[in-house]
């Protein structure tokens, strides 16, 4: 899949940078894709993880933002996992959706959308040899309020080699 788009949320962008990972996207893709409404999320904090550098990313033009219009089917989720949703149905056969938010997730599984989210970056960053360990960087998550659920990092720690 050559020519898949890569579908950005907020999450995934903001907790990288929070963990100062953020460069690790151009290294596993070669461009991302965000939406207005996620762009302006994660910029509404310009002093918070992920403004400066999305900002930088989208200057530098491995980032690029797509206008998309509200998609009324996904009236629960909020504007920036709706956005990207609604895109990646206009990209479904080509798509990889980065997001963590649970019921975005569920939609994006229905629709059969490729997805994934934080913690399968950093087990990707693993296997390509970008970082040494998860662990401390899920611990690390953690103490910045980044919800990972027990069974997920349980699931990741032993993915990794790590349990």
């Amino acid at each position: 899949m050559a020519n898949r788009i890569v579908i950005a949320d907020a999450s995934p962008l903001i907790g990288l940078a929070s963990i100062e990972l953020f460069d690790l996207l151009p290294k596993l893709f070669p461009r991302i894709v965000v939406t207005e409404a996620v762009r302006d999320e994660v910029l509404a904090g310009i002093e918070l993880p992920g403004a400066l550098e999305l900002t930088a990313a989208i200057e530098d033009g491995w980032v690029d933002v797509a206008t998309v219009d509200p998609a009324v089917e996904f009236v629960e989720l909020g504007a920036g996992e709706a956005s990207v949703l609604a895109l990646a149905a206009q990209h479904a056969d080509a798509c990889l959706v980065l997001m963590d938010e649970r019921l975005g997730r569920l939609y994006a599984e229905e629709r059969g959308f490729p997805m994934t989210g934080l913690v399968g970056l950093l087990l990707e960053a693993k296997n390509a040899k970008l970082v040494h360990e998860i662990r401390p960087l899920l611990e690390r998550l953690g103490r910045d309020d980044f919800r990972i659920s027990d069974l997920v990092l349980q699931k990741a720690l032993e993915r990794a080699g790590e349990d």
